[in-house]
């Protein structure tokens, strides 16, 4: 491919291939392939200019520059590679273009502004004008009298009247009002696609003879039978093939209860195989699924906005025959046109709609450098409300990293024996419970990997159970073992745990029906956690229990050490959503953080859900923030940052509404000329704008 270098320096080369020679896939493919050459380590490329930017290590930097330029000069245009969307290459072009657009917004008005003669200036206003009175049309047509209104009602009486510089300096500052808004839409849509991203980067295709070949996402296409094992995540629409499952589809519809799926259902991108094997033939391509449509609505949904934001913005669109009908009521008063305009000059919703959003995305921006992503501004608002708060323990206030404290046995088997066993079946699941076994046994140098038993069955946030030498083997909680699978508790049982237990879980094992062991696992609260309870005290929450699946000894010891202000033990996952609406009912607006899929009903329930770093992919799809640091402490930082925008968006708009009222006043009294009126109102405007972009927390 034709190219000419346009800078080159150690480490740093620009080369220039012409304009337009490729479009966003193409150029995303180059910066990957170029990226992918040893010590390069930044690559930018521009469809608009042509432009490719390499900056690479000064180390060998005459082997990697040439190394670059041969791929460069290997390659034509014709055999460029295209490259899906990628988030964060889709996020920096989305900021390049931003900072183009608000640029290339001020030159041209001050090039208009300082170059041009004024006939030609209010000949390009006019035809700016003509956009503006579209829209109001339109809006007209549709009944209704919105804000599109106003704006060309005081841009076509300023040009009628001889302002042509006032009705620029307003389409100027609604110009900016657009571009603002565009980049916020943009954004968060952006950061909530990265959020429910939840497909593999590689998949296993079944052949025509049977065979698995992993091959990347990319790749698929629709007719293409995946395989999706028990604990996966779906990654593409499609129908059942083979085989049959239990799947969690909280991701799609919020329910708690597990939807079994055989040969001829449809299943869903971003759903999870909770038990079973299958085989789907794919309905769609990457990007194509049910889940991306859902981000998709997002981009014209209301309900990532803040509620107060929302509001404001509904009530500056019911103000607007207000300020339509004073500068009439005016105009017949005292028929001077200058005095009316005065008022049209001045509106609530181009600072409600320009300040407000900005606020938002400015929060929403800080949040991210605290490992904090939020969906929207409504969460966060929500959050900074909240006065009760429920977690989750394993994993959430406990480090998720147990260890087996001790066995008991209560049959002939000896306690190495039932370690050895449970680690046999467990090792088929490895969540943090049955992690802790397996190391305990290769702690032990037991030997559990040869297959002692037949086909494990995986019954979620319950146990396990399988077949070993002809008897069935069951190994879970109390309410799974004794309530569900019948076993008796023998006599004594309590006594003889509790002499080994301090507050750790425990793990019953059950063989042919009888009782046979009991694993005492403990899980350590996380160091940060007292800290983080006491901190998220102090911020205002007045409520902060515990839900567990664990023992009440296990829990209440818990509590204790963390000072919490109740616990619920030996909850079940679907009695968790039960006591978050029954907080809500009570009056409390409700937070629930957790991680792990059994909490995702939990997390659909409450006001405003969080997702720990390590939470499983359903959860984090269905959480509304989600928090990246393996540590608790963002969620004090959250709770900050979230009052903090609360504050700021009140005040915005209590600075709007008082200051403009006052402009509309003087405006109606003659003080303010329209063209003051207006300069004042834009500069209060992008004041105000600018100063929400502050940070809110220092």
């Amino acid at each position: 491919m034709y190219y000419k270098i346009v800078h080159d320096k150690p480490g740093r080369l620009r080369l220039r291939v012409g304009k337009w020679i490729f479009d966003d896939p193409r150029a995303r493919g180059i910066a990957g392939e170029i990226k992918s050459i040893p010590g390069v380590d930044r690559v930018v490329v521009r469809t608009a200019n042509g432009s490719i930017l390499a900056e690479y290590s000064q180390d060998s930097a005459d082997a990697i520059r040439q190394d670059i330029l041969s791929y460069v000069d290997s390659i034509s245009v014709a055999e460029l590679p295209e490259v899906e969307e990628d988030v964060e290459y889709d996020l920096a072009t989305l900021d390049n273009k931003f900072v183009f657009d608000l640029a290339r917004t001020f030159i041209i008005r001050g090039f208009k502004t300082f170059f041009l003669p004024l006939k030609i200036r209010m000949i390009w206003t006019a035809f700016n004008m003509l956009r503006y009175i579209k829209d109001a049309v339109k809006v007209l047509a549709e009944g209704r009298l919105g804000v599109e209104v106003l704006d060309a009602t005081a841009i076509t009486t300023s040009m009628l009247t001889g302002h042509a510089s006032t009705a620029a300096q307003v389409m100027f500052l609604l110009k900016i009002s657009d571009i603002l808004a565009d980049y916020t839409q943009a954004r968060t849509r952006n950061a909530l696609r990265q959020n429910l991203s939840i497909c593999a980067e590689k998949v296993w295709v079944v052949t025509s003879k049977g065979q698995e070949i992993e091959v990347p996402i990319a790749e698929v296409n629709i007719g293409d039978k995946v395989c999706v094992r028990c604990g996966s995540v779906i990654p593409i629409d499609g129908v059942i093939a083979d085989g049959d499952a239990e799947i969690n589809e909280a991701s799609m519809t919020g329910e708690s209860d597990l939807a079994s799926k055989t040969v001829g259902d449809v299943v869903h991108a971003g759903t999870v195989v909770e038990q079973g094997l299958i085989v789907v033939e794919t309905t769609a391509k990457v990007g194509q699924s049910r889940i991306d449509s859902i981000v998709d609505m997002v981009e014209n949904s209301q309900e990532s906005k803040s509620l107060t934001q929302s509001k404001a913005e509904k009530l500056a669109d019911k103000v607007v025959p207000l300020s339509l009908g004073l500068f009439l009521a005016d105009l017949l008063v005292t028929r001077n046109i200058q005095r009316a305009l005065s008022v049209l000059m001045v509106d609530y919703s181009c600072a409600i709609k320009l300040s407000l959003p900005i606020a938002v995305m400015s929060a929403m921006r800080e949040a991210t450098n605290h490992n904090i992503v939020a969906k929207g501004g409504k969460f966060l608002e929500s959050f900074a409300a909240a006065d009760t708060i429920l977690f989750d323990k394993t994993g959430t206030l406990t480090n998720a990293k147990p260890q087996v404290h001790s066995v008991v046995s209560f049959g002939e088997r000896s306690e190495s024996q039932i370690l050895k066993i449970a680690a046999c079946l467990e090792e088929h699941y490895p969540h943090s419970m049955a992690r802790a076994i397996c190391r305990a046994a290769e702690e032990q140098r037991l030997g559990h990997k040869r297959e002692l038993h037949s086909e494990v069955e995986y019954i979620v946030a319950h146990g396990i159970a399988s077949t070993v030498n002809g008897k069935r083997v069951v190994l879970g909680s109390a309410h799974f073992v004794f309530d569900d699978e019948g076993v008796k508790k023998p006599r004594g049982m309590k006594s003889k745990i509790d002499a080994k237990n301090e507050a750790g879980s425990v793990v019953f094992m059950a063989i042919d029906g009888k009782l046979e062991g009991a694993i005492i696992v403990e899980d350590p609260v996380r160091e940060e956690a007292k800290e983080v309870i006491e901190g998220l005290r102090r911020e205002g929450f007045t409520n902060i229990v515990m839900l567990t699946g664990d023992s009440d000894n296990c829990a209440k010891k818990v509590a204790e050490e963390l000072q919490l202000d109740g616990y619920f033990s030996q909850v079940l996952p679907e009695e968790k959503a039960s006591y978050v609406n029954k907080m809500k009912e009570e009056g409390h607006v409700v937070a629930f953080v957790g991680d792990g899929i059994n909490d995702s009903p939990a997390l659909a329930s409450a006001d405003v859900s969080i997702a720990m770093s390590d939470a499983s992919d359903i959860a984090r799809s269905v959480a509304d923030v989600s928090v990246l640091d393996p540590s608790l402490s963002p969620l004090i930082v959250l709770k900050k940052l979230s009052k903090g925008l609360t504050r700021r968006i009140a005040g915005s708009y209590d600075f709007i509404i008082k200051f403009n009222t006052t402009l509309i006043l003087l405006g109606l009294a003659g003080v303010l000329t329209p063209e003051a009126a207006a300069t004042l109102h834009n500069l209060s405007t992008i004041a105000l704008s600018a100063s929400n972009t502050r940070p809110l927390l220092k």
